[in-house]
């Protein structure tokens, strides 16, 4: 061999692996196509170092050297994607001496998407390769480009335990999250059946966190808690809760049974359990045990509790009149019911609480109570009488095309909803509407609110109170937010990597908690709008400089929507509602059961099969591509499948085996082809609309014909040339020719014997018509030609068909067998 052609082969090669020129790595490929004897004669004559067998041995993707032709900062993409097809491919061995001896940085060098062989391994299951390279000091919290996944979310997405258990023990940490913020843990939570939907009815567990000051989270203790943990009382006694409101002092819990359990300091009797000790974990108020509660408020210093009768029941300290007991007592450690007298009549369907007022509210109007600082809807007492002790109605509210739908307290301010989307706020001693036609709410929150110090200097301070805000999410998951800065109602947009459908909502002094429909649970803070004065400065010169469109635009977005950014919580996989107190220091959210969809039988959806079958039939066209075999029956074209009138039917299989040719089969036969090139087939002595109903119950295993009121459209005054009466045509037509060959008189004498036998024949004939069935009777022409073609399963189940007065009459609905698509068969 010339050295110039193996100089070009070497050039060529180091020009495709993207290589330095390495004459000896080229001559180590070589044994692919030539023997290792030439190859090193190839040595000899190139002059390299001598020629040894185990160089040559060849690998997966190219031969290599014991030497890598690269540095220790070596980033080829080349190199990558022969370490990440070994690690895929080759065995534990092979994988570690093709790292070892490939490329210097082999075990940290990323391919396109940012994987490097940590990565495959870890998708492969492959522990031993993963604790060495972990060993030659590979990070195991590197992160992939492509979703931010690491090695312990590969590792748990395809169940290799054994990985995660190894990357654990490295002291990898769990809870690190991937560009959708999804720990590995939640990837875990979120691989579940489709059918597993979280719903507020499901049986709910409690977890709450927080700092636990007042002993109000119920987990026994003082001590503060980071992250979401299970109220083991609940659990352990088989109570679910589906309601929970957090306080500074307190906390209560509403069971899916209507019980009420209360914990937190006791003092004032806000716990309700007829004394004033402090109880670490929720305790039952047995006072309200013989009544089924529907609802929950509370607020510092009191608890209101709605039954489903329409009754409600306070208890706690009544320092600003605000628990609706005349006479009023300084407090009550029971629950005690308010009277109904000032309701005239009406049913009370909702509560709410702030720390100096109460709000109850039917369909027609809103009943306040407490120290009236301005959040009552009316004017202070001309008398000077501060507190309203009885429910006394917000007049502001009280009209005729006003019909309530939900309505929320805070300290300073009362917000009421209407059906017709209208939002009203009880705040200053006046009734704002704030704004219409938000249609379709299904929850409203308020927080904040300042009340006029002078009615009580001794409880309020001046300029004191919070701002206003209200949050209000409809059914479709849109959250609406409204803030005392703001000067109208503004849509919320999250800033979050990906898109989440919010379930529940809670709001606090300076966060919002959501709840999504997939379980999950986040924190929500606003964004800054306060900013450096260099950057409004600048921005005044790009406006004065710039008039373009785009900053209108843009002016024109953050005054509609209201950006919030997100941040995930743990442990929250399976959250249906969730709660805060006002000061946003204790949190709580409901999470369903896990043993919930273990319960459930998943629906199946009805099978289609025979549906799509029937849209191909119908679809089925002379001139389509899909078609195989075409029927002429009479005068029409059946375009058809022979596949599907095969495994249905024994008749088409053996014609369609027989390729049509044989005899055997009667008034069926081969003729040529149709327009499109298929097996043209034609059918006598069967009438078109018979064939078209024979073939819609062999792709759907129904007709038109076994359902009950159906009229037949079939015409028999139209039939096929060869069908009923055609043999007597032919016979006359013969008898005539065959006259003509004949006298006149031996044609008379025969047409008198003929005319006598046919009068005869009529007469037998009515005679019979009396006796028979009739042979118009389209089910029964239907039931020959299903016998004729082999479909039995169609000829008894028409057996409990009648033809009565021109409709389909059903006698007795037979099921007949099942059909089968034997592919066997076929």
């Amino acid at each position: 061999m010339p050295k110039y052609i193996v100089q070009i082969y070497i050039v060529l090669y180091c020009y495709q692996e993207d290589l330095n020129y390495n004459p000896k790595q080229a001559v180590y490929s070589l044994p692919v196509f030539l023997n290792s004897t030439f190859v090193a004669w190839l040595f000899h004559f190139l002059k390299l170092s001598d020629y040894s067998e185990e160089g040559s041995c060849i690998k997966t993707i190219r031969m290599n050297s014991s030497i890598p032709d690269c540095t220790s900062k070596c980033r080829s993409l080349t190199h990558a994607l022969d370490v990440l097809s070994v690690v895929t491919k080759g065995s534990e061995n092979q994988i570690k001496a093709f790292v070892s001896s490939h490329c210097y940085n082999a075990a940290t060098i990323k391919d396109a998407f940012g994987r490097n062989a940590l990565h495959l391994v870890s998708s492969c299951g492959k522990k031993g390769v993963l604790d060495w390279l972990i060993e030659k000091g590979v990070d195991p919290l590197v992160k992939d480009k492509e979703s931010g996944w690491t090695a312990l979310h590969r590792s748990i997405f395809y169940g290799h335990i054994d990985c995660v258990w190894s990357l654990l023990k490295h002291g990898v940490n769990l809870y690190i999250q991937d560009k959708e913020g999804l720990s590995a843990l939640d990837l875990v939570m979120k691989d579940r059946p489709t059918h597993v939907v979280f719903k507020n009815t499901d049986p709910t567990d409690v977890y709450t966190w927080g700092d636990n000051t007042n002993f109000t989270l119920g987990h026994g203790s003082q001590n503060s808690k980071h992250h979401p943990e299970l109220v083991d009382l609940f659990s352990r006694s088989g109570i679910y809760i589906k309601q929970v409101v957090l306080c500074k002092f307190h906390s209560v819990f509403l069971s899916q049974k209507g019980q009420v359990y209360t914990c937190g300091h006791g003092p004032g009797g806000r716990l309700g359990h007829g004394d004033e000790q402090t109880c670490l974990v929720p305790r039952l108020v047995e006072g309200l045990s013989g009544h089924n509660c529907s609802q929950v408020a509370a607020a510092k210093d009191h608890t209101v509790v709605l039954t489903e009768d329409g009754c409600v029941y306070t208890f706690g300290l009544n320092i600003f009149h605000q628990l609706g007991l005349t006479p009023p007592p300084s407090s009550c450690n029971v629950p005690r019911q308010m009277q109904a007298k000032y309701l005239k009549g009406r049913t009370i369907i909702g509560v709410a609480a702030g720390r100096f007022h109460t709000v109850l509210w039917t369909r027609e109007a809103v009943y306040t109570m407490g120290l009236n600082g301005g959040q009552l809807g009316y004017l202070l007492d001309p008398n000077g009488e501060k507190c309203v002790t009885a429910p006394r109605q917000v007049s502001a509210l009280h009209h005729k095309d006003i019909t309530l739908s939900l309505v929320a307290a805070s300290d300073g301010a009362t917000v009421c909803v209407t059906t017709k989307g209208d939002i009203y706020l009880l705040a200053d001693y006046q009734c704002k509407k704030l704004a219409s036609k938000q249609l379709n709410l299904k929850k409203v929150l308020v927080s904040g609110g300042h009340m006029e110090y002078k009615v009580d200097p001794e409880h309020l301070k001046e300029n004191g109170g919070q701002k206003i805000c209200i949050l209000a999410m409809d059914g479709a998951g849109r959250v609406f937010c409204w803030r005392s800065v703001n000067s109208s109602m503004k849509q919320c947009r999250w800033a979050y990597p990906r898109q989440v459908f919010i379930s529940d909502i809670a709001l606090s002094r300076n966060e919002i908690l959501f709840v999504t429909r997939d379980g999950e649970g986040f924190r929500g803070k606003w964004f800054e709008e306060k900013r450096k004065s260099s950057e409004k400065k600048a921005e005044i010169l790009s406006n004065l400089h710039n008039s373009s469109p785009d900053v209108s635009c843009v002016s024109d977005i953050n005054s509609v929507y209201e950006r919030i950014r997100l941040e995930k919580l743990t442990f929250a996989h399976r959250a249906v509602s969730v709660s805060t107190d006002p000061s946003g220091c204790n949190f709580a959210i409901l999470q369903s059961d896990p043993k919930t969809s273990l319960y459930e039988i998943p629906t199946v959806s009805s099978s289609s099969f025979f549906e799509e079958f029937g849209k191909l039939l119908r679809e089925t066209d002379e001139m389509d591509n899909i078609h195989d075999v075409t029927f002429q029956v009479g005068s029409r074209l059946f375009p058809a499948h022979k596949y599907i009138l095969a495994v249905r039917s024994d008749f088409f299989q053996k014609l369609f085996l027989s390729d049509g040719t044989a005899l055997d089969f009667i008034d069926v036969y081969r003729k040529d082809e149709d327009s499109a090139g298929c097996h043209l087939f034609v059918v006598e002595k069967v009438h078109p609309d018979l064939f078209e109903y024979l073939l819609q119950f062999i792709y759907t295993d129904t007709c038109d014909f076994l359902t009950h009121g159906f009229k037949p459209r079939l015409n028999l005054s139209r039939k096929p040339e060869g069908y009923l009466g055609t043999p007597n045509c032919h016979s006359n037509k013969m008898n005539s020719h065959e006259d003509n060959q004949k006298s006149a008189f031996e044609v008379y004498k025969s047409n008198q014997a003929h005319t006598i036998s046919e009068k005869q024949k009529s007469k037998s004939k009515s005679s019979k018509k009396v006796k028979s069935v009739g042979e118009d009777d389209p089910v029964k022409m239907l039931q020959n030609v299903a016998k004729k073609f082999g479909l039995s399963n169609l000829s008894s189940r028409l057996d409990g068909v009648r033809y009565e007065n021109e409709e389909i009459s059903i006698i007795a609905k037979k099921t007949g067998s099942k059909p089968k698509l034997n592919q066997k068969k076929w």
